[in-house]
């Protein structure tokens, strides 16, 4: 290390406080001015070779803080906060459960209390998927009659 480059990192350790009580103070906490301050010095160090001596090195390495915050202000705001999954998830709002249960439990009473041969063909025909043809020719009888059943069960149920 050459003795320029050994007083320019001297210099830098000297402004190391005054460097962390500006980054605290527009970054907002003390993890943001952590954050902050390890960007900007390792931009300086980086960059020393630009620094003109005989210049003010604090105003020099102020104008680094300012912009790595600047930088880091226009990247948030480019992609939005991060949050992480499981922070989200417990914030997000669900519907509670227990209105679906209520609401599967009067359903499932609802179709008990149909005749049984109501019930029969609804259930061939909404949980089995089958067609009316099919229901008629499994249950025996004729196609016209599955359909009165049929509509007579979903009137029923819709009561």
């Amino acid at each position: 290390m050459t003795r320029m480059e050994n007083s320019f990192t001297q210099d830098l350790q000297s402004e190391i406080p005054h460097l962390w009580r500006f980054a605290r103070s527009i970054a907002g906490t003390t993890e943001g001015a952590d954050d902050l301050m390890q960007t900007a010095l390792e931009r300086a160090l980086r960059n020393r070779h630009q620094f003109v001596h005989g210049t003010k090195l604090r105003s020099w390495l102020f104008a680094i803080v300012r912009n790595a915050q600047l930088d880091e202000y226009r990247k948030t705001e480019r992609r939005g906060h991060h949050v992480p999954i499981e922070e989200w998830y417990e914030q997000a709002s669900f519907a509670p459960a227990q209105e679906k249960y209520v609401e599967l439990g009067d359903v499932a009473r609802s179709i008990e209390g149909l005749r049984p041969e109501e019930r029969d063909v609804l259930e061939l025909c909404v949980f089995s998927g089958l067609s009316h043809d099919q229901i008629a020719n499994q249950m025996g009888v004729a196609v016209g009659t599955v359909k009165s059943r049929l509509s007579r069960a979903r009137q029923a149920l819709a009561a």
